[in-house]
């Protein structure tokens, strides 16, 4: 009630999604601006990568995302056509990010890799959602990054 109250957040009809209100925004947008201009200033870099998730992919990493699998989110239907294949949405990104490594470092030289995502991610994980501490979908800062 007090974050409604402070204009922070407004409930959403989809149980565990939250919008974020002009206040709220700001708020995140202060310290991802501040932890950004300090993460630069170390050499990482932004990037991006797909919200969605292919089931090869998660199935590759099914020692990584074992704690997720319960919580991932798929979309099975493009309109009224089932898809062929079940789409995750992103539940953490090192499934799409790693393997993409493997391409971009060739040799010591490509190291050390300091990259940054801001993004979304989506969990489906609990059944009592409280705003700014468990949500369903949240913003999201992964760092990622490759040494020699």
């Amino acid at each position: 009630q007090v974050v409604v109250a402070g204009e922070l957040i407004e409930y959403y009809d989809i149980s565990g999604c939250y919008i974020l209100r002009p206040w709220a925004y700001s708020m995140w947008e202060q310290i991802k601006d501040f932890f950004d201009k300090e993460i630069k200033k170390e050499g990482v870099e932004n990037c991006y990568f797909p919200l969605f998730v292919s089931s090869a992919r998660l199935e590759a990493e099914k020692d990584h995302i074992e704690d997720f699998a319960p919580e991932v989110a798929w979309v099975t239907r493009s309109g009224q056509s089932e898809l062929d294949v079940p789409i995750a949405v992103r539940p953490t990104s090192e499934t799409v990010m790693y393997p993409v490594f493997a391409n971009w470092i060739r040799s010591h030289r490509d190291l050390p890799m300091k990259l940054n995502q801001w993004c979304n991610v989506v969990r489906w994980e609990f059944k009592h959602p409280t705003p700014f501490i468990r949500s369903r979908e949240f913003l999201w800062q992964g760092g990622h990054t490759a040494f020699t």
